[in-house]
């Protein structure tokens, strides 16, 4: 029996060896995933100046730079909502006072040191400093509070009063005490830091390339001490140009990867390229037709809301957005920006509607009556024609809209001419001196709209250039503002939109979007909801140029943003 074992032993060696050159050389299923690595260059038209969170907010090329290289106690979301960042936790006092806030133990700045409730107290100080050089509001609201510490990782703001906003001004990056130590605000705006900074966002700031006085280039790189999840690229350049239409003609050569804010014009010369994925975003901010309701105004007609409603109804907003801005716009409903928090899906909806728009003009006593010596008819009531001047901005676009707007109201009856001016904010809706105006809003960051709809800021220097004098509305408005519970919040906000769209103070036309046009070469591109045009730039963590193969039954856990 023992002289069979060992070739049975053989034959079964023989058969495994055997096995496994077939599996080897056999076909299998293989994809390709995500592979680190890949430089991404982006066409950006303007230079930047300070990449600095303190002073970034005036200029959108500073901003994006800002959004990668710094970070602050919280961030937003896509929908506008504050969540944490560098802060692990908040809790806020029952009367809506005190914020305390507990840092993350990770977190750290570009060059190895720890970012501690110091660097807080330190940048909460140059924003309270009168001397401080950035946005001027934002100076203002810092001064009101009471910033301390608790303990090494502990920090309390105290306000003096609710202010629900109060978080978004947590979002603001921080500045290591670290370096700049003993900076006076005043100072700030001629800081070397401003173009080599220490940041502790995700990216970092590597290279920065001049031509004379002027930023050429900026390049950055992961930051290897950032304590979320590392991005796919390994490197970011902006290239900075004149204007967008450079920026293209960069594309064209080979000098880019992407660009954005594409006017009209670009917008349709990107899409006749194979090798360019556009895409498209709803700005923060809307843009509306304000009336002057005061007496004053010359233009009485505009003091009854049928009116205002006939208004509305008789303008083919649709129209408008599609052959005026090339689609490049949503008709807006409400002065809340659809899919964030506050906005309201059921508000009052005006399609267009020129006969519903007769009748109301009709109802409340207005009759076509014709007008010499240019023989138009014109709605009168009292042998009152309804009458006013239009403002615009004198802009290309801005004239174009209204010149479409002012031809369909006068096809209603109306008797209306527009007026382009230099300065529309300064020089006519500050001194109240205007009958209507097409005006550009923009939400930033929390959706309050208490200074531009309450009715304590009628008067000058405040935002309420309509003279909206609404009790419930301000009393809604002003309620929210002071309540950090989100819940309560929408519900005061849907009464205002409630109330508004019934009311029209000014006529919501449309919310701009912002068009960024990309090589077909980056993957896995996304473009959320933008507040600032830098959150264009949010989810470049998960964008990739490189791959790799890797057995199917490993994929799915290595394409994972």
């Amino acid at each position: 029996m023992r002289s069979f074992r060992l070739p049975l032993l053989l034959i079964i060696i023989g058969v495994a060896v055997i096995g496994f050159i077939v599996y080897q050389l056999a076909p299998r299923s293989t994809v390709t995933v995500p592979d680190t690595g890949g430089t991404y260059v982006e066409g950006v038209a303007g230079a930047p100046q300070y990449i600095n969170p303190l002073l970034c907010q005036l200029h959108d090329e500073d901003r994006d730079l800002c959004s990668l290289v710094f970070v602050g106690l919280t961030r937003f979301t896509e929908t506008g909502e504050v969540v944490p960042d560098l802060a692990d936790t908040w809790s806020i006092s029952d009367d809506g006072i005190t914020y305390t806030f507990k840092l993350r133990q990770d977190i750290k700045w570009d060059d190895g040191a720890p970012v501690t409730v110091d660097d807080i107290l330190f940048t909460t100080r140059l924003l309270q400093d009168p001397g401080y050089p950035g946005r001027p509001d934002i100076g203002a609201l810092w001064q009101t509070i009471k910033v301390s510490r608790v303990d090494t990782q502990t920090v309390q703001f105290r306000l003096s009063q609710p202010l629900a906003p109060f978080l978004d001004f947590t979002t603001i990056g921080l500045l290591p005490s670290h370096i700049l130590s003993g900076t006076a605000a005043a100072d700030m705006n001629k800081l070397p830091f401003n173009l080599q900074p220490v940041g502790n966002g995700p990216w970092r700031v590597v290279e920065v390339n001049t031509n004379g006085n002027r930023v050429s280039s900026i390049a950055l790189e992961p930051s290897p001490n950032y304590y979320g999840a590392k991005p796919n690229l390994s490197r970011i350049i902006f290239r900075y140009y004149p204007n967008v239409q450079a920026a293209f003609d960069a594309y064209r050569t080979g000098d880019v990867d992407g660009f954005s804010n594409l006017s009209l014009a670009d917008s349709k010369r990107a899409e006749a390229r194979d090798d360019l994925t556009l895409y498209t975003a709803t700005k923060s901010r809307y843009t509306s037709v304000f009336f002057n309701l005061r007496k004053d105004s010359g233009a009485i007609a505009l003091m009854d809301k049928s009116v205002r409603q006939a208004l509305l109804l008789a303008l083919d907003r649709d129209k408008i957005v599609r052959e005026v801005l090339g689609g490049q716009a949503i008709v807006a409903d409400t002065p809340f920006i659809p899919g964030t928090w506050a906005y309201h899906t059921g508000a009052q909806h005006y399609p267009y509607d020129p006969e519903r728009a007769t009748q109301l003009l009709r109802n409340a006593g207005y009759e076509l009556a014709t007008v010499a010596p240019s023989n138009v008819s014109v709605w009168q009531k009292s042998g009152e024609p309804i009458a006013f001047t239009l403002l615009t901005q004198d802009d290309p676009t801005r004239r174009a809209v209204a010149e479409a707007i002012v031809k369909q109201w006068r096809d209603l009856g109306v008797q209306v001419s527009v007026q382009p001016v230099r300065n529309l904010v300064r020089d006519f809706l500050s001194s109240r001196q205007f009958q209507v105006a097409l005006v550009d809003n923009l939400v930033d960051g929390d959706p309050d709209p208490y200074p531009v709809w309450h009715r304590s800021q009628i008067i000058a220097p405040g935002q309420n250039y309509t003279g909206f004098d609404n009790k419930d509305a301000s009393n809604w408005l002003e309620a929210a503002r002071t309540t950090t519970d989100r819940v309560k919040r929408f519900e005061y906000y849907r009464k205002f939109q409630e109330l508004f769209t019934e009311e029209l103070p000014a006529l919501p036309l449309y919310y701009p979007t912002y068009e960024y046009a990309i090589s077909s070469r980056v993957k896995r591109v996304q473009v959320p909801p933008m507040m600032y045009p830098s959150d264009r730039l949010r989810t470049i963590g998960s964008w990739y140029i490189n791959v790799k193969r890797v057995p199917a039954s490993e994929a799915t856990a290595l394409s994972k943003p």
